[in-house]
């Protein structure tokens, strides 16, 4: 009889290259030609612990993959030559046939254990798939009773669409495709539970969430994630199954609650083992953490085609073929074995299941080939760059192609539900007729001279419930204030921010659309639709989309709903630019020399220009935030139009006009503006001014209550004039008056109203004490303002430092991407601290405008800070909307002490994911003219050099903690102190020893400097002799006490200095080939005495040049700096441009950028079309550059 090779394990520990006999298939199965085969832990179990083993040889693999050589009576579907991929019963290990296992070079398997595959998927990547796919698919929707949806991906949400489901262990082979399966069956709350250095990869399979299993806020995050009943998790799916795990689940499940675990548990460190039927998973009853009256289920896979006969007949001969084909479903990454004999590939793919953290990776052998194939049964190329393991070990796993967008159509759903009742977050609560806007009384408006509210105790809003027509933080921030007040919230939401912090903070939320904002945010009547739906009376909007849209409010009033902002009038008024200054200058209000009028013929707009004088402002005369405003400097006609198409054409998309305003550029100017509050009553005051002068990219950054360094005078003139300005278009609610203030000549111009709430609205607030959500909804539901104008405080200083997803060194360009680790300094408030009323007789309105900075004794006031944020640990920041992440503000009794506050506070805000500009802030707040009060809005390029030091190598001590800390994270089995679990690793078994060393290789980010060694060697446990060696120096440290106290903290004691360091590590996008990019290596982000430095991994040379033969290394390629939106494509191929032409423009985070040729010469290709979105480092524009420019 004929034989082939196999590994088999021929006795405890050992395997050996054994020969087995070659058969031929039986009726229904299939014969293999074995390409690659994957190892599991169970082969571990059975090499080193003899799991099952009743007899030797048995062979290993638990997967396999290859080329159908011979098909048994009854097969009709599979033909000669068909790839195939093959599921293997758990119980394989111990009672299956030799001829059915992995590692040989044949194998026969039934055909409905047999999964067709795709031509676009590799065999090795095939290999992966079966045995979890199952396991993940059986577990969900059998045992624990998850209906099969109609189709995949679903087609309407399932009954529990908005429960909470646990995947604990998600970045295992098994949790992957649970993750997959549930985001396909349209589930919205996945929760994947893992090592955060998975988070990035886990959230492009579906999870939704994603927290670390050893975080010590886990109970916290779950408990957030949750938002009801007990606050704990009601469905978990363990793909664990230790001890350990169970210890840490029970900390979050619910006594209601549901545990799927898919592997058997240890008991007196044995497995329970016995035939098949007995096989179950115990947990001894002085051993089990969880709280009574959890459901356990032990799932046992390898029983799923006697005990579901659907999915035996369904699951891998259609089901997953069908998901594969149509690219829903992506394989898992792989470590490929292919060097060495056969019995060295398997030996070592078992050293490193034993030996390594491979997270979600899978161990794939390459079965050698005895015999000469036909070429028709060779499997397809594959690009050089597939299956290379990155620097930390892990793979820059490959994608099966996109294939079909179709769906798959189970042929029946289960009937299997699980015992628990539906619960949904988006309550559908009818409510009776809503509120109506209170009337305006046309009566003459003043300011507030008198005591103009009721008392505070008895004032009550009118609503009961208001819906919140924003995003992010400005909607947490209201939703706040209404809890605090007992109105009910309700919240909207695109489909990207189906897991936002807006929405989980809410009472109702309602998807209104797609994430662009025109189908979404900016959907008017779906809104209003919504308000109907859930009962809601009034709708307040934040700032920015529908928070300035005159219709908008006229809409509102015409259905009954109030909406809590100035009547429509005022929007109108002031909304337009030109409008406004027009009553601004009837009003005695000073405006800028300009250009207002109706004619926006270009080569008028250039006369007017001329005739002003350069510099000029070119402004779009609706909306602000800096859209649609350019500064010309230049005084040619092409400059000047080419700022104009680009201003209108931002303006137009932002803002719906693209009219704009020609004005005189004040080149020293600072901005200030007025807080200013307004009732139907036609009382008006000012809630004092703040200075926002630093600006990049025509946005505020740095805003601060009062502005320094205004007479007493000054302030008085600019809260009438901003008093005189709401007056004069009968405004109700919050406004602010922006001012230019001309530095040199001491004058004031009117700029623009916002008729909103402003996004540095808090810093009035500090200095108040007084909370402005608050005063717009008692204005709002028609009550009049609560203090007069003499009574409102004035106290301290405050500053408000937004942080923004973008990177200040690359010109403060937006950035995208998961928050991967995010730490803030904790607040002193939730709210403004508190302040009693002024009391001062009311006088004249230049008495009242006088604010008395001593009315309260600066000995009772105490520092304060508030984190105003809408995003948290994981949160996604995308390309669709505003890349801010949050707002940092504190209070002090003066401006020195508030500095000194807002520098400690962003020395403790800490991010990973994407760049921000936080330390840009730190800059700024402790850069010595900035203290000095010497603002201006060109204060970042006037003091650029000063805000942008170069950037200082790294000190010796904390490269050394960087290292310390890799080598700590990297192998948990460095002896730490003299004694052992019972319950250690195998790999800790294996690395038993006193003694661990390893030399580590650190650079900067830049990458501009050479690298730097650091040799760790443990001397005694937790004591490490530490040498850091640069290309001119040694710096050693010896017998350095350090401990992993936290998954991203450090401690350490260096040259006798004790510290806890915060080092956070990304690691590179899996898709990247590796490179000397930094991009595409591990980066540590090393927080330390206040700064962030970040440190890089550095590939090593071979990978490196692999990973080059995929990489464009052309000089003239122009890359995407960001993922954007391709607006326009100003070139085209075979056309010459010269160097700083113009080539195409982009938009982010509703900005537009425009590159330009960095070389003369021709454009040879275009790798993108207009409105095409682009992710970051892709090539756009490839130009091939003159001989002289190369």
């Amino acid at each position: 009889m004929a034989t082939h090779l196999a590994i088999a394990t021929t006795a405890k520990g050992q395997i050996d290259s054994v020969e087995v006999p070659t058969e031929s298939p039986g009726e229904g199965e299939l014969r293999l030609k074995v390409e690659y085969s994957s190892l599991i832990a169970f082969d571990t179990y059975m090499t080193d612990l003899g799991y099952t083993v009743k007899q030797y040889p048995t062979t290993l693999g638990f997967n396999v993959s290859g080329i159908v050589v011979e098909v048994g009576s009854g097969v009709t579907d599979v033909a000669t030559g068909d790839r195939e991929c093959f599921y293997f019963k758990v119980a394989a290990f111990a009672y299956a046939s030799p001829r059915s296992k992995g590692m040989q070079e044949y194998s026969i398997q039934p055909r409905n254990v047999c999964a067709k595959i795709p031509d676009s998927l590799p065999l090795d990547e095939a290999a992966t798939i079966p045995d979890n796919f199952v396991t993940a698919f059986y577990t969900l929707f059998n045992q624990i009773g998850l209906p099969i949806p109609d189709s995949f991906p679903a087609t309407a949400p399932p009954p529990l669409a908005h429960t909470a489901i646990f995947i604990y262990g998600a970045s295992s082979t098994t949790g992957q495709y649970a993750l997959q399966l549930l985001r396909l069956a349209g589930y919205q709350r996945i929760v994947a539970v893992s090592n955060a250095i998975h988070h990035s990869w886990l959230r492009t399979l579906g999870a939704g969430f994603a927290f670390d299993q050893r975080s010590p806020w886990l109970v916290q995050n779950v408990a957030r994630v949750v938002a009801g009943g007990d606050n704990k998790a009601m469905l978990v799916m363990d793909c664990i199954g230790s001890e350990d795990t169970l210890d840490y689940i029970a900390k979050f499940i619910s006594p209601k609650g549901k545990l799927a675990v898919l592997l058997p548990m240890k008991e007196s460190e044995k497995l329970i083992v016995g035939g098949v039927e007995n096989l179950h998973m115990g947990i001894p009853p002085n051993k089990n953490p969880l709280p009574e009256g959890t459901e356990v289920i032990g799932v046992r896979t390898f029983l799923y085609r006697e005990k579901d006969q659907y999915l035996a007949d369904n699951l891998l001969p259609k089901i997953l073929p069908s998901l594969l084909e149509a690219g829903h479903i992506k394989p898992n990454r792989v470590r490929l074995m292919e060097e060495g004999s056969f019995k060295e590939r398997v030996s070592n793919g078992l050293d490193l299941l034993r030996n390594a953290k491979l997270g979600g990776d899978k161990v794939i052998v390459k079965i050698p080939q005895s015999n000469v194939r036909r070429a028709d049964m060779l499997p397809s190329n594959r690009t050089a760059s597939r299956h290379i393991p990155n620097a930390l070990g892990r793979l820059s796993g490959a994608v099966a192609g996109s294939g079909s967008s179709g769906r798959v159509k189970p042929t029946r759903p289960s009937a299997l539900a699980p015992k628990m009742a539906s619960r949904s977050i988006h309550s559908h609560i009818g409510m009776s007729s809503a509120a109506s806007v209170s009337s305006w009384k046309d009566s003459r408006r003043g300011y507030a001279a008198e005591s103009v509210g009721t008392p505070r105790a008895t004032r009550k809003p009118h609503f009961n419930k208001i819906l919140i027509a924003n995003r992010g933080e400005i909607a947490c921030r209201v939703i706040r204030t209404a809890k605090k007040l007992g109105i009910r919230t309700v919240a909207v939401y695109s489909e990207v921010d189906k897991d936002a912090l807006h929405v989980k903070l809410a009472d109702e939320a309602y998807c209104i659309g797609p994430a662009p904002s025109s189908e979404s945010y900016l959907r008017m009547n779906k809104i209003i639709e919504v308000c109907h739906q859930s009962g809601a009376q009034a709708v307040h909007p934040g700032y920015g989309f529908l928070s300035e849209n005159a219709i908008f409010s006229e809409k509102l009033a015409k259905e009954g709903i109030v909406f809590i902002g100035p009547p429509a009038s005022a929007i109108v008024s002031m909304g337009s630019k030109s409008e406004s200054k027009n009553i601004m200058i009837a009003a005695g209000v000073p405006c800028v020399p300009g250009y207002h009028g109706t004619d926006q013929d270009p080569q008028c707009l250039y006369e007017k220009a001329q005739e002003i004088g350069f510099p000029v402002l070119i402004k779009a005369i609706h909306g602000g935030g800096g859209k649609g405003m350019r500064i010309v400097t230049d005084p040619s006609s092409a400059a000047f139009q080419e700022a104009l198409t680009s201003a209108q054409r931002e303006s137009l998309k932002a803002f719906g006009n693209d009219t704009v305003l020609i004005e005189k550029y004040i080149e020293r100017p600072r901005h200030v503006e007025v807080q200013v509050f307004a009732d139907t009553q036609g009382n008006v005051v000012s809630l004092w001014e703040r200075d926002c002068s630093v600006q990049r990219r025509n946005q505020k950054i740095i805003e601060e209550a009062p502005a320094p360094g205004l007479s007493a005078e000054l302030r008085v003139d600019l809260s009438s004039k901003a008093i005189a300005a709401a007056k004069a278009v009968n405004y109700v609610g919050a406004g602010t008056v922006e001012f230019i203030f001309d530095n040199d000549t001491e004058q004031f111009y009117f700029m623009e109203m916002n008729t909103r709430l402003q996004v540095e609205h808090p810093v009035t607030e500090m200095v108040t004490g007084l909370d402005l959500v608050e005063w717009q909804l008692e204005v709002a539901a028609g009550n009049t303002l609560p203090l007069a104008q003499a009574s409102i405080p004035l106290v301290g200083h405050a500053f408000e430092a937004r942080i923004y997803a973008e990177n200040p060194r690359n010109n403060f360009l937006p950035d995208s991407g998961p928050l991967l680790y995010l730490s803030t300094p904790t607040p002193t408030h939730i709210f403004a601290p508190e302040f009693s009323p002024v009391s001062k007789t009311p006088g004249t309105l230049a008495s009242d405008l006088t604010p008395s900075l001593s009315s309260h004794d600066s000995t009772t006031i105490h520092p304060s800070l508030r984190i105003e944020q809408g995003f948290t640990q994981g949160s996604q920041i995308g390309v669709f909307y505003d890349p801010m992440i949050a707002k940092v503000v504190v209070h002090g009794k003066d401006r020195t002490e508030a500095l000194r506050m807002l520098r400690k506070a962003l020395d403790e805000y800490h991010v990973v994911g994407v760049s921000t500009n936080v330390e840009f802030l730190r800059t700024l707040a402790g850069n010595e003219r900035f203290i000095n009060q010497e603002l201006e809005t060109g204060f970042i390029p006037k003091h650029f050099n000063e805000l942008f030091p170069p950037i200082e190598e790294p000190k010796p001590e904390l490269l050394a903690q960087a290292a310390l800390f890799v080598a700590l994270r990297d192998h948990t089995d460095i002896p730490t102190t003299g004694t052992s679990s019972p319950w250690a690793s195998l790999p800790s078994r294996r690395f038993g020893g006193d003694k661990y060393e390893r030399i580590i290789t650190l650079q900067t980010e830049t990458t501009s400097t050479e690298p730097v060694t650091v040799h760790v060697e443990s001397t005694t446990p937790g004591h490490f002799d530490v040498t850091v060696k640069t290309s001119t120096s040694s710096h050693t440290f010896p017998s350095v006490p350090a401990q992993l106290i936290s998954p991203t903290t450090v401690s350490t004691t260096l040259s006798s200095v004790f510290a806890k360091t915060t080092v956070v590590s990304q690691p590179p996008s899996p898709s990247v080939p590796a490179s000397t990019s930094p991009n595409t290596m591990e980066r540590l982000r090393v927080f330390s005495e206040g700064h962030k430095t970040t440190l890089v991994i550095p590939s090593p040379n071979w990978l490196i040049s692999l990973g080059g033969d995929v990489l464009s290394a052309a000089k003239g390629a122009i890359k995407a700096p960001m993922p954007s939106l391709v607006v326009e494509m100003r070139v085209k191929v075979g056309e010459r441009v010269e160097e700083g032409q113009a080539v195409v423009v982009l938009e982010s985070m509703k900005t537009e950028t425009v590159l330009r040729a960095n070389v003369a010469g021709v454009v040879k290709a275009i790798g993108c079309k207009n409105g095409e979105m682009v992710e970051e480092g892709k090539e756009l524009v490839d130009i091939e550059a003159d001989s002289e420019s190369s």
